[in-house]
């Protein structure tokens, strides 16, 4: 498969869009399905001896995975934005450039 290559600052402008709304996506895709194994987690174990010994194993990492992929997902989001506002500053700079000349 060819690689894409970029051949306009519309191009570039587009690689920071599309492609990193769907990883935000995907990621609050894994965060519903950690929070489901979560609340099933939490409802699952009882409060006996062994569920209290079961709960002070799991529930912190699923925790910490769910704190986990939002930062992701917020580093994800960031990225995306950060690359189209760049963008557009070199949009600006090319324009200025071109009515400087």
């Amino acid at each position: 498969m060819a690689k894409p290559k970029l051949t306009a600052m519309a191009d570039l402008k587009a690689a920071f869009g599309a492609p990193f709304d769907d990883m935000s996506n995907l990621i609050d895709t894994m965060r519903t399905k950690a929070n489901e194994i979560t609340e099933f987690n939490k409802n699952s174990a009882g409060n006996d001896d062994l569920g209290k010994t079961y709960h002070k194993q799991v529930d912190d990492p699923t925790t910490n995975l769910d704190k986990l992929l939002q930062q992701v997902r917020d580093a994800v989001d960031n990225a995306g934005h950060q690359g189209q506002n760049t963008t557009d500053l070199l949009n600006a700079a090319d324009q200025n450039a071109k009515d400087s000349a």
